[in-house]
């Protein structure tokens, strides 16, 4: 609803216009208030509303009460999972360090992971693609979506956090947290085995991190002065 961003702001206006109004008028409020007035007001849901909303209050923005019965306020708002905006997740950062979620450390890795897929060296490029904006040609080298090989590799690690979380749940009689369940994995695996790809890729493009001439937004290009295994050999020299 409302996250830091690292000292920005962001989707509270898209979340007051796309639900109704009886909930976007109860937490348009939150849109102005400070942390601390959040966490008053997620404390006195629980207490007065019966909303079991005091854990949240917990890692919301406040350290536990003090022996004068005092918190002092964290502002651990963070954003979304894999947000490019955001360097960490503060807020789970918060969960974790209680003893009783200790368990859920292992969602830590999937932010990194997150970070891990935007590299070239998972993705495939358009090379070449001519895409007309209003003013200018666009996109000639872009990156697209993940190849094959590292959407199973990606799901894989996707699934052993899960699995590591959810063993030690098990293990507690705590509650198990799904990242993929059954019928999204099912769905997953159905469309790789397709070789599904999104609008206007076919899965043969270059890898991201593939060295290819560049071309330049006027349509000239660049050319490479040597390549891997081509004509100029290994050395950069001509044979």
């Amino acid at each position: 609803m409302s996250c830091t961003k690292d000292g920005g702001e962001c989707g509270q206006g898209w979340f007051q216009q796309t639900t109704s109004g009886a909930i976007s008028d109860t937490l348009a409020p939150l849109l102005h208030w400070r942390v601390c007035h959040v966490w008053d007001w997620l404390v006195k849901a629980d207490i007065e509303l019966g909303f079991p909303t005091f854990e949240i209050a917990e890692v919301y923005g406040h350290d536990p009460q003090d022996d004068l019965g005092e918190t002092e306020p964290m502002n651990a708002r963070t954003g979304c999972i894999g947000c490019p905006l955001v360097q960490k997740d503060a807020a789970l950062e918060r969960v974790v360090a209680q003893p009783k979620w200790a368990y859920l450390a292992p969602l830590e890795k999937l932010r990194p992971l997150y970070w891990e897929m935007k590299k070239p060296q998972h993705r495939l490029r358009k090379h070449g693609e001519v895409r007309k904006a209003a003013t200018k040609y666009i996109g000639r080298n872009r990156l697209g979506p993940l190849h094959m090989e590292a959407r199973r590799s990606m799901l894989e690690r996707v699934l052993a956090i899960q699995e590591e979380v959810n063993r030690v749940a098990r293990a507690q009689e705590m509650p198990e947290v799904i990242l993929i369940n059954e019928e999204e994995l099912a769905r997953i695996e159905e469309l790789m085995a397709a070789d599904t790809w999104p609008n206007q890729w076919a899965g043969t493009e270059a890898r991201g991190d593939a060295m290819l001439p560049e071309i330049l937004p006027d349509g000239n290009v660049q050319q490479l002065l040597f390549e891997e295994d081509g004509l100029w050999g290994r050395t950069g020299y001509p044979d």
